[in-house]
């Protein structure tokens, strides 16, 4: 393939991986009446009770840590989690949810499960798979240096 052609199709699949991205944030958010997906996915990762790391969240948001703390604040501010020092690190502070957190939570998916927004899964497994073969493959890929 000649250089040209396959950086070109480097950009295009750059730019149509994020603008599918992008849409399906814009539509979750939409149908939970939300700004942003944001509050569901950080409600997402804690939901189980565990309690989740700021580095955890931000690996399940893809938020960065700045965003992200913001984020947290606000949900702080409006009783949705609150944040502990870990028992077995006491340098580190875990994310849980509360209990109106936990409702939201539901509520949220409910909203979504309503909106039908999650039938784009159905019969989705195979492009689960492409995605995630491609994910590695760029993983794997070692650039040549400058």
């Amino acid at each position: 393939m000649e250089d040209s052609t396959a950086l070109a199709g480097l950009d295009e699949l750059a730019r149509l991986l994020r603008r599918v991205s992008q849409e399906l944030d814009k539509t979750v958010a939409t149908c939970l009446g939300e700004a942003s997906p944001g509050r569901w996915h950080v409600l997402n990762a804690v939901s189980d009770g565990q309690g989740r790391s700021m580095s955890q969240l931000a690996e399940v948001t893809q938020l960065n840590a700045a965003t992200l703390t913001r984020l947290i604040d606000a949900m702080i501010a409006d009783n949705l989690v609150h944040r502990n020092v870990d028992a077995a690190d006491r340098r580190r502070v875990l994310v849980y949810p509360t209990r109106r957190g936990q409702l939201t939570h539901k509520v949220m998916n409910q909203a979504l499960a309503d909106s039908g927004i999650s039938s784009i899964t159905i019969g989705s497994e195979q492009v689960t798979q492409l995605l995630t073969a491609l994910m590695d493959r760029i993983r794997v890929t070692d650039p040549l240096p400058l």
